[in-house]
């Protein structure tokens, strides 16, 4: 099968290769939200000012500097989907980023976990492709052990509440069926999101320091076979997980 092919070598192209803008503001931190709220107000900010910009063929995608207490780091948008998730980091640490704090929402398999709970992915289920392409074919891929214990470390220090579990990295957001749910949750997966597989993947094959959670959101009901978005049930403004990436930040920091 095509996605049994893993191969541990040096690729004909290597984000190296890509074109790089002259006096980009590069410092060791970058956090990416999925959130375009997230970054519009962080560019809003007083003393944010622009550090650079990746550029493909959907346009020019900036990054932003934000520095408070001491801490500088990058703030830049993350896109959605495995291939634009992971090709995004492969040229953000060829630029020279060195530790990725990423972030955003994740919908729940098991109806007890309310909306708005931090969640740190510990292992993600493979029903995507580009991790194929990261590491040896399996079912499921773990998160780097350390990289796990430090954010977790980080979160109980601030008594930061958070759900360690297992997650399901999917292509195909509109084709979660019930009986795919009801498998995946057998398996041990009680949240969904489109990404961690292949960014758990890439950090280890490129040996990054990548430290990703999610917070809550919609509902995969398999039992009604229903879908439930929960708005009314979202209350946290989605800076309040900006404000714990960024606690991380200040953590790495001093590290």
């Amino acid at each position: 099968m095509l996605l049994e092919e893993f191969e541990p070598v040096k690729a004909v192209i290597e984000p190296g290769m890509a074109r790089k803008e002259e006096k980009a503001d590069i410092c060791s931190t970058l956090i990416l939200t999925f959130s375009g709220q997230v970054v519009e107000q962080v560019r809003q900010m007083d003393g944010v000012h622009e550090g650079g910009a990746l550029k493909n063929l959907n346009g020019r995608h900036p990054w932003y500097i934000y520095e408070k207490d001491g801490c500088k780091v990058a703030v830049g948008l993350a896109l959605v989907g495995a291939p634009m998730a992971v090709g995004q980091l492969e040229e953000y640490k060829a630029l020279g980023f060195e530790n990725f704090i990423i972030f955003g929402t994740c919908g729940v398999l098991d109806k007890n976990i309310a909306a708005d709970k931090l969640i740190l992915p510990s292992a993600a289920l493979r029903d995507e492709g580009t991790s194929y392409h990261y590491a040896p074919p399996s079912d499921e891929i773990s998160y780097e052990p350390a990289l796990l214990s430090t954010m977790e470390k980080i979160l109980d220090k601030y008594q930061i509440q958070h759900i360690r579990t297992k997650t399901w990295t999917t292509d195909a957001f509109y084709r979660e069926t019930a009986a795919k749910v009801k498998r995946r949750k057998a398996s041990g997966a009680e949240v969904v999101e489109m990404e961690a597989a292949s960014i758990m993947a890439w950090s280890r094959f490129r040996e990054a320091k990548v430290y990703q959670f999610f917070y809550t959101a919609d509902y995969v009901d398999h039992h009604q076979e229903e879908w439930d978005p929960r708005r009314e049930e979202r209350k946290l403004n989605p800076m309040t997980f900006f404000e714990i990436a960024f606690t991380i930040a200040k953590e790495l920091q001093v590290s």
